[in-house]
């Protein structure tokens, strides 16, 4: 059978006016693409949602951010969007059904899973010359002149369902939903490295000229018939399921119940919950746990000392623990740790291949007597932000179908030891469980095991 290659574009169906999409000024929280039933089969790892996209403040003018982003005393006109995942920041949820309505994948809090993606895949090299063409600009001050006029984007949909060759027929086409996240937690300024910063109340972001694109593989006249005739089949793909919850202790006992049979890995990331939806902080962001210098900013690391992961009071992996005691006491790199995360969504662990460095992980001090080990307050030209990048994880079986999670009970128990003067500060934790799904199509009939 021969085939020739083709590319589908799709605006949204639900295109307001002028086609913009703006959380807070029209209201239009969600995109919709609706991708037709056609006999030809979609390249997933081709798919890319394109178009352009402006930060504007409260008198819906451009930020000045190349003469105030850096300045002693930013004014309310210096604000950006995180530069690591970039325009990807944005999307709140992600669900793929087909159009008759069976939901194959829905991924809630979509960006902060991207926080942890992103950091343990990509390498700084890849943002070397400020390219954004699929997350940020790599620096947040690159980020943040990239915000001072309107800039295109084209993203991915790191989706394991999306990421796959497609049948374009027999999965009754695609319904693509992105719902918005608010403007707050796109947006911020630089008060975490300079508190003189005014905060920009009221700044929001517009996503236009939005399409979705994809190459096709379309077959001749015989496989076309074959692709319409096609009623019977059977697909496997990975995706994730989020959970939330608030760490609020040293010694922190968390629980859920992911009720994924084929569960691959656990991946998860920390930000203060007061970042959370407020312009004066990047919510993107993923720090270790923090508590305040000297009663002002959350910019101290939390000593973390280990990490306990359970399935029903059994430690799985067996008698498995992650052990950070001495390597945090002496502010020096955690391997072990980094280790673990990484191989917990790759199948080996390539060092130069990931944003994470020295500088990021040991940019906090871990107390006010002590100076952070690496400068956040001169930005290098041609290296990595003094940022934390720290991720939990855990892979399971990956070598079989991974581990049932049906009616068992997921637990997890950080440990960590932080000054006996300070108080614990509220920290929102997001995990994600990736796990893989079984999708069974005859006669029209769809039928979806997780």
């Amino acid at each position: 059978m021969t085939t020739r290659r083709e590319v589908l574009q799709f605006q949204p169906t639900n295109l307001g006016a002028n086609g913009v999409f703006s959380v807070s000024r029209n209201g239009l929280q969600q995109v919709v693409f609706q991708v037709s039933a056609l006999p030809r089969v979609m390249l997933g790892r081709t798919l890319r949602v394109n178009g352009k996209m402006k930060v504007l403040n409260s008198s819906n003018a451009f930020p000045t951010n190349a003469t105030t982003f850096l300045a002693e005393q930013p004014t309310d006109t210096a604000f950006s969007i995180d530069g690591r995942i970039g325009p990807s920041s944005c999307i709140d949820t992600l669900s793929v059904s087909n159009l008759k309505g069976s939901v194959y994948a829905n991924v809630k809090n979509y960006n902060r899973l991207m926080s942890s993606l992103v950091p343990l895949n990509q390498s700084f090299n890849n943002y070397i010359n400020g390219s954004d063409e699929e997350f940020g600009c790599g620096k947040q001050i690159t980020q943040a002149k990239h915000c001072d006029k309107e800039f295109s984007f084209s993203i991915p949909l790191l989706d394991g369902f999306i990421q796959q060759n497609i049948d374009m027929k027999l999965v009754d086409g695609l319904i693509i939903t992105i719902t918005l996240a608010p403007d707050s937690f796109v947006i911020h300024n630089n008060y975490w490295y300079n508190q003189n910063a005014t905060i920009p109340q009221g700044a929001y972001y517009e996503w236009s000229d939005l399409v979705l694109s994809f190459d096709t593989e379309v077959p001749n006249q015989a496989g076309v018939d074959a692709l319409m005739a096609n009623r019977t089949g059977m697909m496997s793909y990975k995706t994730y399921s989020s959970f939330y919850n608030v760490v609020i202790s040293n010694q922190q006992n968390y629980t859920a119940l992911p009720n994924t049979r084929q569960t691959t890995a656990c991946i998860g990331n920390f930000v203060p919950s007061e970042w959370l939806n407020n312009y004066a902080y990047n919510s993107s962001m993923t720090p270790q746990l923090l508590y305040r210098k000297a009663n002002q900013v959350l910019n101290n690391n939390i000593r973390m000392n280990s990490f306990t992961y359970d399935r029903s009071s059994v430690r799985l992996p067996y008698d498995f623990e992650i052990k950070s005691e001495g390597t945090q006491a002496k502010g020096t790199a955690d391997s072990v740790k980094n280790y673990t995360e990484l191989n917990a969504i790759r199948d080996d662990w390539e060092i130069y291949n990931f944003l994470k460095s020295l500088e990021t992980e040991l940019s906090n001090p871990l107390s006010d007597t002590q100076r952070n080990k690496f400068d956040r307050d001169r930005y290098a030209i041609n290296f990595v932000d003094k940022e934390n990048c720290y991720s939990i994880g855990v892979s399971y079986d990956k070598f079989s179908n991974g581990i049932n999670f049906k009616d068992q009970v997921f637990s997890l128990r950080i440990q960590s030891e932080l000054p006996a003067d300070q108080e614990f500060p509220a920290t929102s934790m997001f995990l994600f469980f990736e796990h893989e799904n079984q999708v069974l199509f005859k006669d029209g009939m769809v039928t979806i095991m997780s």
